[in-house]
């Protein structure tokens, strides 16, 4: 408040001085310098009266402007959603489960090949094991199988139901001390709709790939991929064991 009656007062000097001097002056010269007064005055007035350019006011290069936002608080972002990640084969790109497995107290590709089997009668059970094994080469210690299982998805541990089935074909070779297992061509099988009589068979590689449900079909991929390495674990503790043979089995 000071420095603004101090401003004023210099203002009234000032304009007293100019006036007496203008009173000193011929009329005409009088006339002419009242007017450039008056014109310099209403100046000044206006442009105390207009907001300052803020290049000038602010000599310090300092921005003392605030920003309010409109919309209210910042929102969270969300984040993307990540997939899930199913094995598969870079070159054919087909969801695979291919592992090489080493077993040194083995005492041959033999003794690998009955634990397999003795896996296969447990996992798929002694009336369905002729059906799953499609290829029995025993010279070339190889079997080939075509197998499925029902796809269980758990709303929690204590809740699952029953979505379809998984069908896939299961190839196991052996070697002195090792075995190779591999899985592929993996499709979910649903029941036919009401009215119609095939079943609909959607293969893994689309699941995989597709954007449209995302998370529905990494549901699929993930129960699946758990019954699958339940089975896998399952194998390599057979093929750990001791050959057991089956008296009745004959």
């Amino acid at each position: 408040m000071g420095y603004i009656m101090t401003y004023n007062s210099i203002k009234v000097i000032f304009l007293q001085t100019l006036l007496i001097f203008i009173f000193r002056m011929k009329f005409k010269i009088k006339a002419i310098a009242f007017t450039a007064i008056l014109s310099i005055y209403s100046f000044i007035i206006f442009a105390q009266d207009t907001k300052p350019d803020s290049s000038y006011s602010n000599v310090f290069g300092i921005d003392t402007t605030t920003t309010v936002s409109e919309a209210g608080p910042t929102q969270p972002v969300k984040k993307p959603y990540v997939r899930f990640v199913v094995p598969f084969d870079t070159i054919t790109e087909l969801v695979t489960y291919v592992e090489v497995v080493t077993e040194e107290e083995s005492p041959g590709n033999d003794s690998l090949y009955a634990r397999a089997k003795r896996w296969i009668k447990h996992e798929f059970g002694k009336k369905n094991q002729k059906q799953v094994i499609k290829k029995d080469l025993k010279k070339e210690y190889k079997l080939v199988l075509e197998c499925e299982f029902p796809l269980y998805i758990e709303a929690n541990k204590f809740s699952k139901t029953q979505n379809g089935r998984v069908a896939f074909d299961m190839e196991i070779r052996f070697k002195e001390d090792r075995y190779r297992y591999k899985i592929n061509n993996l499709v979910h099988i649903m029941d036919p709709p009401p009215g119609e009589e095939k079943e609909i068979r959607t293969y893994f590689e689309f699941y995989r790939k597709s954007n449209i449900n995302p998370k529905g079909n990494d549901m699929i991929l993930m129960f699946a991929d758990k019954k699958i390495k339940s089975m896998i674990s399952n194998l390599k503790k057979f093929c750990k064991e001791p050959t057991f043979v089956d008296e009745d089995d004959w």
